[in-house]
Formats: structure tokens, sequence, C-alpha cells
């Protein structure tokens, strides 16, 4: 997961969302040598995005949001 784009919608003033178990990360060898896993690179990543650059989400929130707009 990549954590500059979801800024670029709120530098123009739109409201982000990033849907946590939608995305993914990968293991990675850091420069250091050290391997981190992709559970922690994906937490981490959310961490840093969620009321910074977007508000983080989940499937079912999104699910609902959908239905209350369509009922």
């Amino acid at each position: 997961m990549c954590r500059l784009p979801p800024a670029w919608p709120g530098n123009l003033g739109f409201t982000t969302y990033v849907v946590a178990d939608a995305t993914a990360a990968f293991d990675r060898v850091g420069p250091d040598e050290q391997h981190y896993r992709a559970e922690d690179i994906h937490n981490s990543s959310l961490a840093s995005l969620h009321n910074e650059f977007a508000t983080v989400i989940d499937t079912a929130t999104v699910q609902r949001a959908v239905e209350e707009h369509t009922n």
C-alpha cells in the first residue's frame, strides 16, 4: 500500500476513504536486511493514513452506506 496517493484528493478538498480489508501489502526486506511482515506493513500504513490523509473503513461500512443511499 502506498501512502502518497490518498493524500492527493484530500489536498484538492475531497473526502478520502481507504477500505482496509480491500487493500493489501507484501512482505518486505528493509535496507538493513530486516524482514517486515505484510500484516505489519499493512497495519502501519493504515495507521499512517487514518485521520491524516483519509478515513480508514472496512467493507461492511461501505456496504451499509451504499444500502442507506439506495433505499
